[in-house]
């Protein structure tokens, strides 16, 4: 019996290898999200009072957009529409897949980052602007700010699907 384990662990060895060779590859810990020149660019005006930034995790205030908004364009030259699961962040990269959990409730959601918040906003502590279909499945109070913490996942061109 022992002998067919052996035999059985070296030939599955090179798999389990492999499968841990993956893993170690996609590891957030791989892949820095944050976009050091736009983090560069504002330093002096990070909050770091509110804002608390670690790779691929910032912790910080989170707004959503107005309705008077649907229709324009955003930094990556596509049409904002607010029933889509988007987002706006001058601290992670364009095209960026990020998980934003409100730290009242505890719900999260996957947004993309498709746009630029305007500068001033890091002064105010805000982080990241919502779509309204994100805000309101993480339930964002009516009052249109919440602290949340932002979490970097990936990248893709497409948004993420309603759950």
């Amino acid at each position: 019996m022992s002998i067919k384990s052996l035999l059985l662990g070296f030939l599955l060895m090179p798999i389990f290898s492999f499968t841990q060779q993956l893993y170690l590859n996609n590891n957030l810990a791989s892949e820095n999200l944050l976009d050091s020149s736009y983090i560069l660019k504002y330093h002096k005006k990070i909050d770091t009072h509110r804002i608390k930034i670690e790779i691929n995790h910032v912790t910080g205030i989170a707004s959503f957009y107005s309705t008077n908004l649907d229709s324009t364009l955003t930094a990556t030259g596509e049409v904002f529409l607010n029933r889509k699961y988007t987002a706006a962040s001058n601290i992670y990269k364009l095209n960026s897949i990020v998980r934003v959990t409100n730290l009242r409730n505890g719900r999260s959601v996957l947004v993309r980052i498709n746009d630029r918040m305007h500068a001033n906003m890091l002064r105010k502590g805000r982080i990241i602007d919502l779509s309204q279909a994100a805000s309101k499945r993480i339930k964002i109070k009516s009052i249109g700010l919440e602290r949340v913490v932002v979490d970097g996942i990936g990248y893709s061109k497409t948004n993420p699907k309603r759950p």
